[in-house]
């Protein structure tokens, strides 16, 4: 079986999206903010279930866990965040 473990440094293979739900008018200024983290790879405005995408570069889960929610879930205006992990 082919089993995605979630450990320090086991990006090699791996890569993290995450959702932002963001107050009304106010999709801008967060992707703006978004931009400015090195941890942002890149930032989309969507119309899905999310307003805006973001393509995360974090190679350690420790640090995953504390981009969001020590830093993402505070930026004013960020109501919600949905993080999911992919396979290439």
């Amino acid at each position: 079986m082919n089993e995605l473990t979630f450990k320090a440094k086991c990006f090699d293979d791996v890569h993290e999206i995450i959702g932002v739900k963001v107050d009304p008018g106010r999709e801008q200024d967060i992707v703006k903010v978004l931009e400015k983290f090195p941890q942002v790879a890149a930032v989309y405005k969507s119309l899905g279930d999310y307003d805006i995408i973001a393509l995360l570069s974090i190679e350690d889960s420790q640090q995953l866990t504390e981009f969001v929610v020590e830093t993402l879930r505070k930026v004013d205006g960020v109501v919600d965040t949905k993080t999911t992990l992919i396979r290439k």
